[in-house]
């Protein structure tokens, strides 16, 4: 990998960064357990909240209570913020007795016939989906997929595009937008353990997630409960959402003729182990006995999206209009924010995937993806332990200088946001504060407060989702900007599941055999 120097900006005017940066589009997707009685619940997606397959804002991910609130893209993160707030406003009305979980990693959860498998109704699609929830269970478990988390998509603007090619010609002829985006997605793959750090907030878990592995690693906080004590983000290590069969998949990211080749071949090829699922339990326990059913299955720390929304693979899209944004997918959800996140946060990830897109960025050899792999686990599991080393450039080097080496090289980044370069300097300067101070780490502030306080984790977890339900429930709903845009939202989806289930005129195996070319 090339050394990256401190001029980011190549020379550029920041006079010219000035009308560029922090002009693209930003959209949140917030994953949530719901809960009740200290437990996941076995209750239906509320139709309070309308149809979790038609509503744009309001969904379900894996389990039928793990839900999912979706923001469209905005143009600042102001305005997303806003917009999840009044999701979360709405749903905390609509959701009776329940309550949002509010850490990653589920409260305990004794087996997977605890946790009801999402449904969609009896449309094509809606079947569709749910073998493949089917197939993941089977594959891995009920119980890592409902880990939840947040992501975080982001595009920048054609101006930013324009800024960074040498001519106008070149943006539009060599697909520069595309190009660029994949370089960096291999820079957020280097520079992942860096978020786990900042903003891990999974330090521990519940046993059934450690299963016959070595419990020696961990410290026993209570009956069923364990953590790591430097650990910040146990749900990016192999002890949460990270099977180690999915990450040994070889997938390149050099450019997107490549990675839509790879991830057709998985989805392509049949996987021995899979074809038993099959054969024990029947043709609709998975979509296919592929090494992935669908490209979804493939998990990567950020992955590159296209905005055409139409049922069909991923891949299709990408060949069709190219990347239009990425979805940064390694944030825990930030217990001390009711919203899963905060605006230190908004801000700091925004100038990170700045970093990552103006920096240089080389293929990542078999080599290097081993030291990636490495330094995100090290930092999963040990992040917060005293001149912990990482691997940079084949050299050994602690997390705390490469922390503040990028978080200095990140500041004529935040010098060309304008009117709001003194406010993306202090974040940059607490990011620091937290690099010398692991302690103010959320991972850090969780296992204090637990440690001292002798606070069971379900009666943590519990104590912040009813309040932060109680302060929703005590709003009046005039202060939700989008209370009747969330309402209309909630009929309209209703009427088009109703119509999608009157249209499917295709039995479920044809519908899975053309998914590819829908």
């Amino acid at each position: 990998m090339k050394a990256k120097g401190n001029d980011l900006l190549k020379g550029r005017s920041k006079i010219i960064f000035d009308k560029s940066l922090g002009k693209g589009k930003i959209g949140f997707e917030r994953e949530s357990l719901r809960v009740i009685d200290s437990s996941i619940s076995r209750n239906d997606h509320p139709i309070s909240i309308g149809s979790a397959l038609c509503n744009k804002y309001i969904t379900t991910d894996f389990s039928e209570a793990q839900i999912e609130l979706i923001t469209p893209p905005l143009s600042n993160s102001s305005s997303a913020l806003s917009f999840l707030e009044d999701i979360h406003h709405f749903v905390s009305c609509n959701i009776g007795d329940e309550i949002l979980w509010p850490f990653s990693m589920p409260p305990y959860i004794d087996n997977d016939k605890d946790i009801p498998i999402a449904k969609y109704g009896s449309s094509n699609l809606a079947i569709f989906k749910q073998i493949y929830r089917k197939g993941l269970s089977y594959r891995y478990g009920s119980m890592m997929q409902v880990i939840s988390g947040f992501h975080f998509n982001y595009s920048f603007s054609d101006s930013f595009w324009l800024d960074i090619s040498d001519t106008k010609k070149d943006y539009l002829e060599n697909n520069i937008k595309s190009h660029s985006y994949f370089a960096m997605i291999r820079n957020i793959q280097r520079y992942n353990w860096l978020i786990l750090y900042l903003f891990g907030a999974s330090p521990l878990v519940t046993s059934k997630f450690i299963g016959n592995r070595d419990i020696s690693k961990f410290k026993k906080l209570e009956d069923n409960i364990y953590y790591m004590p430097f650990a910040t983000s146990l749900r990016m290590s192999e002890y949460g959402y990270q099977n180690l069969t999915r990450k040994t998949l070889n997938v390149s990211f050099e450019s997107l003729n490549k990675y839509v080749s790879d991830l057709q071949n998985l989805t392509q090829t049949k996987n021995e182990d899979y074809l038993k699922i099959t054969k024990n339990y029947g043709l609709q326990s998975q979509l296919n006995p592929n090494i992935l059913q669908i490209e979804d299955e493939y998990y990567s720390v950020a992955r590159p999206k296209s905005i055409i929304d139409s049922v069909g693979p991923q891949t299709a899209k990408l060949q069709k209009s190219g990347v239009d944004f990425i979805e940064l997918r390694s944030l825990d959800l930030n217990p001390y924010s009711r919203i899963g996140i905060d605006k230190e946060t908004v801000i700091f990830v925004e100038l990170f995937l700045y970093y990552c897109a103006l920096g240089e960025s080389d293929p990542i050899s078999i080599e290097e993806g081993k030291d990636i792999t490495s330094n995100d686990l090290s930092v999963s599991k040990y992040g917060r332990r005293p001149n912990l080393k990482l691997t940079k450039d084949s050299d050994s080097i602690t997390l705390n200088q490469w922390g503040r080496l990028i978080t200095e090289e990140m500041i004529p980044i935040a010098e060309a946001f304008g009117d709001d370069s003194e406010l993306y300097l202090q974040v940059i300067e607490r990011m620091r504060d937290k690099l010398d101070n692991p302690e103010i780490t959320f991972s850090g502030r969780i296992l204090d407060y637990l440690l001292s306080s002798k606070t069971s984790y379900i009666d943590f977890g519990n104590s912040i989702g009813e309040s932060n339900k109680s302060d929703y429930l005590s709003l009046d709903k005039s202060l939700c900007n989008k209370w009747d845009l969330l309402e209309s939202e909630i009929e309209r989806s209703i009427k088009s599941q109703k119509e999608l289930e009157l249209l499917s005129d295709e039995d479920i195996y044809e519908f899975i055999s053309n998914y590819s070319s829908y």
